[in-house]
């Protein structure tokens, strides 16, 4: 029995269904899951919250011992525990724990799972769980067991019910004055309990929620009481405000359970499966090397397979219209030089078809923000690791900074993955070039030496859209972020890069580098312009 703390409550934003129906066509025991498992995401102590991109929630709740709890993008999870008086780790529907909760006419929820365990403990029940109000109740459907229910502790029978291939016997029994949702309350729980335990199958909950319906229409009836004796009570089944796959524990349990397999539906009906989509670069042609691999152009493909990606707190407020819905799980902002991955999930990971030209150690330069402070992006070439490139962040995520490394490359085609370490990390683009090569402003992927900066509003922060920010930055001051110009001479060559901060010029910053009065071509962001420097 879970005795409840202070926990605040989260309700789901999405909407969406996805499962199985009563003629589910695929077996859980069998077949894979459609969707790749994807990130794994750590729950930290007893918390609810939201998966993003589903319309699932989790829980991880635990009374004494240590415990650890993860879920993943496509809703299964694990934990494991040691010596607790009680623990539970569910994944499923969450409706809110205060309101009307939901109504169960008319719906038709379902759940496929599969999963492997171990461990011991003095009762335990797997199986689907959750509360109802008006009025409150406790249930359970018990699928499996570390010790099989008792009617001791679940009340005597009330009726069966056959269904998903077993006959469920249901029981009632009242918890008297115990915690709950409300705080300690007296209150009435509901067991359906399958004859022999399983981990893998289909549930057809609605079965349940529909029998248990149709034997208590809210009569009142005597029934044994948490605290002995008989406890008079309003047998009814009321709306759920949760419906979700559980695994509890209890009595100084030790052990572990691992979810390779969940679907949960509100409607009965199978998830369509996922659309094939063929792996291949971004626009058919994979990215130059030397060049800027720009973050927003992962390869096409299917989740799992070209790209992860877990949609952020902002829920629709990426640019989903880039890419399609298809890849509606990477949240793609407009920032640093155009468009950047934003919204990000510590482990994302996204990869690029590259064209390495020649054979060398190459500077390596991703443009990156993070609001929340310093953190790391991480590059592996063909699935091994290539160089790690460290931020300071911390100003704010429409302020980007380069964060720098060197590798050495092979000259071919190659398969480069950049991956989120850091939580909330904004990616612009990763450049490679070779030291002292002969690079020409205009080649550099969205610049145009022949445009004017001011037509092009918003790209440099803290410019007015109408006004040259060279012009501005010669004439006295930037803002208060610092900002970075790649330097050219009028050959093209690239003579470096100076950083300029606010109360510097970028006039003195270039003569201060370069030691040299004359004209030379600078590169902001995607801006490009001749400018005389001046002693």
């Amino acid at each position: 029995m879970k005795t409840y703390s202070n926990i605040t409550k989260c309700s789901l934003a999405f909407a969406l269904s996805f499962g199985l129906g009563s003629a589910f066509a695929v077996d859980a025991c069998k077949d894979q899951m459609a969707k790749a498992r994807g990130s794994e995401h750590r729950v930290n102590g007893n918390q609810t919250g939201s998966i993003s991109g589903t319309s699932w929630g989790f829980e991880q709740w635990s009374q004494g011992g240590s415990n650890n709890m993860s879920y993943f993008d496509n809703g299964t999870f694990k934990a494991d525990w040691s010596n607790n008086q009680d623990f539970l780790a569910r994944v499923g529907f969450r409706y809110g724990d205060s309101g009307p909760g939901k109504n169960v006419n008319g719906m038709h929820y379902t759940a496929d799972y599969k999963y492997t365990k171990t461990g011991s403990a003095q009762y335990g029940y797997i199986g689907i769980y959750g509360w109802t109000v008006n009025p409150q109740v406790e249930y359970y459907i018990v699928d499996d067991w570390y010790s099989r229910p008792s009617e001791n502790y679940i009340g005597p029978k009330q009726g069966e019910l056959t269904v998903d291939g077993a006959t469920y016997t249901i029981h009632t029994y009242v918890r008297d004055q115990e915690p709950s949702k409300t705080g300690t309350s007296t209150f009435l729980q509901i067991f359906s309990v399958r004859p022999s335990p399983r981990q893998c199958g289909h549930i057809d909950i609605q079965a349940h929620f529909d029998k248990w319906n149709e034997l208590f229409k809210g009569q009142t009836a005597s029934l044994p009481g948490s605290k002995g004796g008989q406890k008079s009570i309003q047998l009814k089944f009321g709306n759920v405000t949760e419906v979700m796959l559980m695994t509890e524990a209890g009595g100084g349990a030790t052990g572990s359970v691992d979810y390779s397999y969940f679907d949960m539906s509100e409607n009965g009906e199978p998830a369509p499966p996922p659309k094939e989509i063929d792996r291949k670069p971004y626009g058919g042609t994979a990215a130059a090397v030397p060049g800027t691999v720009e973050a927003e152009n992962f390869d096409e493909g299917n989740y799992g397979v070209s790209y992860s990606g877990t949609q952020g707190a902002s829920g629709d407020d990426g640019d989903h219209d880039y890419r399609g819905e298809d890849y509606a799980s990477v949240d793609i902002v407009n920032g640093g030089s155009g468009k950047a991955i934003g919204y990000t999930a510590a482990d994302e990971w996204l990869e690029y078809t590259i064209n390495v030209a020649q054979d060398g150690e190459y500077d390596i330069e991703a443009n990156v923000s993070n609001g929340s402070g310093s953190g790391t992006v991480e590059l592996s070439l063909d699935g091994k690791a290539l160089t790690s490139l460290a931020f300071n962040g911390g100003a704010d995520w429409d302020t980007y900074e380069l964060a720098t490394g060197k590798a050495s490359l092979t000259a071919g085609e190659h398969t480069l993955r950049i991956t989120i370490a850091t939580d909330n990390t904004n990616v612009d683009y990763v450049k490679f070039s070779l030291p002292g090569a002969n690079t020409t402003p205009g080649t550099d992927p969205g610049t145009d030496p022949g445009t004017d900066p001011g037509t092009n509003p918003g790209t440099d922060p803290g410019t007015d859209p109408g006004e040259d920010p060279l012009t501005l930055a010669k004439s006295v001051s930037m803002n208060g972020t610092s900002h970075v110009a790649y330097v050219f001479d009028m050959q093209g060559r690239s003579l470096g890069r100076v950083t300029f901060a606010y109360g510097t010029s970028l006039n003195d910053a270039i003569f201060a580098k370069f030691g040299k009065a004359g004209v030379y071509m600078v590169r902001i962001g995607n801006k490009v312009k001749s400018i005389s420097v001046t002693r």
